[in-house]
């Protein structure tokens, strides 16, 4: 089992602090192929040589918040193509509290970790990729044990679990992880216009396209605030 994780608005108090995971499953390798084919094809366009964002791109690979128009559109209907599902857990920094922000991320990596170690506890390993970014690889080595300790905790009883594989990746080392990028970057949006359910808001049409895909979007202040059993549409 693959599973691809970033998070967003780190550093930045005005975004919603964001945790999130997505799952490609048994097609992993071909979804990565298919990603890195329009990657391929796009780079090739010789329209937008020279905008810097486009430049960016040609090294760096897909990211929601520095790709132009003419790359995240034809990203965004790649991804309605394929499979995936999608688990987040938010905070708007009013329920965990003090410490650095590295703090929080590191305890959001762990409760997600640990739920999606309890949902795929009879699977023989979880293979996890994080995108590299600063500051993350202490954090990193420290997951595999707090998340078994957290697992164990929270089902309350002695059982085995998956063994936790974790890898850093950079933005083009595995272009998957950009799937994760431009789900969350449509969540915080979403959640910035105080989760709007008017069509006439952007930020709630973008939710929509990528609500289906999300198994869970949790909430630390508020509980759940959607998921395939609860969606808001």
């Amino acid at each position: 089992m693959k599973i691809f994780m970033d998070e967003s608005g780190n550093g930045n108090a005005s975004q919603p602090l964001i945790v999130g995971a997505v799952e490609l499953g048994d097609d992993a390798d071909e979804i990565e192929e298919k990603i890195r084919g329009l990657h391929k094809s796009l780079v090739a366009r010789n329209s937008m040589s020279g905008l810097g964002s486009f430049e960016d791109f040609r090294r760096l690979g897909f990211h929601s918040s520095t790709n132009p128009m003419e790359v995240s559109i034809p990203f965004l209907e790649l991804m309605r193509e394929i499979f995936f599902k999608a688990y987040m857990v938010v905070t708007d920094r009013t329920r965990i509290t003090g410490g650095a922000e590295s703090e929080r991320i590191e305890f959001m990596y762990v409760k997600l970790l640990s739920d999606l170690l309890i949902k795929h506890r009879r699977e023989p390993e979880l293979i996890c990729y994080i995108e590299q970014s600063e500051g993350m690889e202490s954090i990193v080595r420290r997951l595999p044990n707090s998340v078994a300790r957290r697992a164990r905790k929270t089902v309350g009883e002695a059982m085995p679990f998956p063994r936790l594989n974790i890898t850093m990746v950079a933005k083009d080392g595995y272009m998957s992880t950009a799937i994760i990028d431009y789900v969350m970057a449509a969540v915080s949006r979403w959640l910035k216009a105080d989760r709007s359910t008017q069509p006439a808001d952007r930020a709630y049409r973008g939710f929509r396209e990528i609500e289906p895909y999300i198994s869970f979007l949790y909430s630390f202040e508020h509980g759940r605030i959607s998921s395939r059993k609860d969606l808001l549409h």
